[in-house]
């Protein structure tokens, strides 16, 4: 059986999930989250991956233009964390994944895509955007937007 992953674009507001498969030339995005509190989110994250039988979290790592860690790579980083806590007792791997600019190419994809004005302005779409952009990049597929 394939290798699935679940890919998250962690913000302060939303989280943008995609998933996909080993061996796949498609990622597919599934929404977004919107945070409320950790135990909250770690129990929707925990319920989307059992929902998609995912094996590994691709978590977004939003690294500063020189490669350092920003205030924004800490939280995720204690995000994974807590996330790793909570997965202490299943079979789930999680790694990071490089997304230095993921939500700007994504606002530019949305833009291009002819989507009304309204719609390119849901946050959500942009964070859903992003995790397919991370969860492409880490399995190495090349974008098809």
């Amino acid at each position: 059986m394939a290798t699935k992953y679940l890919a998250l674009d962690v913000g302060q507001v939303r989280i943008g999930l995609a998933i996909g498969e080993e061996n796949s030339s498609f990622v597919f995005g599934r929404g977004y989250i919107t945070r409320v509190n950790l135990a909250e989110d770690i129990a929707l994250i925990k319920e989307k991956m059992l929902d998609c039988s995912a094996d590994i979290l691709v978590l977004g790592l939003p690294l500063r233009q020189d490669g350092e860690d920003s205030q924004q790579t800490t939280n995720v980083r204690d995000f994974a964390k807590a996330l790793e806590e909570a997965f202490k007792d299943d079979d789930v791997e999680i790694v990071f994944q490089d997304e230095r600019y993921s939500s700007k190419v994504a606002e530019q994809h949305l833009r291009s895509s002819g989507l009304s004005k309204k719609n390119r302005r849901e946050k959500g779409l942009v964070d859903e955007a992003a995790a397919k952009l991370i969860l492409e990049s880490y399995l190495k597929i090349e974008p098809l937007f």
